[in-house]
């Protein structure tokens, strides 16, 4: 397998859970609980968390988490990612974006992500999905080459009269990035069609990119909201 290394974005200004990534998850921090997810894989050479927080940066120290410096300017996760990856030297070759709000991920997942990059410089994974999503769950269109066609929080592909409905693929978001790419890409993520939708990897459709989207087997419970936290209790998650 590749040498990669996993960088998690962090940061505390989270619009509809202020401070999410501090919530306590069995005696750990949940953006802590991330970091020690990507440790356990044994999938990376390193981690590290990127953030522009100092209380986070602190608390890195704290509990001996490598912790990377970035700028507050970020419009999106990857570009935080970006800038953190340039700063890490050494014999890497690939780079996972693993969000700090991702506590319940499983560790074969990032195994998966790093393992579909190949001749594209981007890889991604997606699920099946029967029931209908709301915008908050990205879905993808995926070509016969399983690279990604389109990215939206809109339900596609539309199914015209007559035509039966079959299940969506829904977009998890956790990507892997060749390194040359992650060091030297000039888009900005302020695309129309990225921030129209705010889907960072639409930036890199915009900009002429391919994306690598492998299949996972199941959703991966989102904590976007504090209720979220009380249904991963209720499901016997937490």
């Amino acid at each position: 397998m590749a040498k990669a290394i996993c960088i998690i974005p962090a940061r505390l200004e989270s619009t509809r859970f202020p401070n999410k990534i501090l919530t306590d998850i069995q005696g750990m921090l949940m953006f802590e609980r991330v970091y020690h997810i990507a440790q356990r894989s044994g999938v990376f050479l390193n981690v590290f968390v990127a953030t522009p927080n100092p209380e986070i940066l602190e608390l890195c120290e704290q509990r001996g988490i490598a912790a990377i410096p970035t700028s507050f300017e970020h419009p999106c996760g990857s570009a935080r990612v970006f800038e953190a990856a340039k700063t890490v030297k050494g014999d890497w070759d690939i780079v996972v974006n693993l969000q700090a709000d991702q506590p319940f991920l499983p560790l074969s997942y990032l195994k998966t992500v790093v393992e579909t990059v190949d001749s594209n410089p981007v890889a991604t994974v997606a699920y099946e999905e029967l029931g209908e999503k709301d915008e908050h769950t990205v879905k993808v269109i995926r070509n016969k080459k399983g690279e990604g066609v389109y990215f939206s929080r809109y339900p596609i592909p539309y199914s015209v009269a007559g035509v039966p409905a079959k299940s969506k693929l829904c977009h998890l978001g956790l990507y892997a990035y060749k390194r040359s790419f992650a060091t030297d890409y000039e888009g900005d993520f302020r695309s129309e069609l990225a921030l129209q939708e705010s889907l960072e990897q639409l930036d890199f459709i915009h900009n002429g990119y391919k994306i690598d989207v492998a299949m996972v087997p199941h959703a991966v419970p989102e904590v976007n909201t504090p209720e979220d936290l009380i249904l991963a209790q209720s499901l016997g998650l937490l």
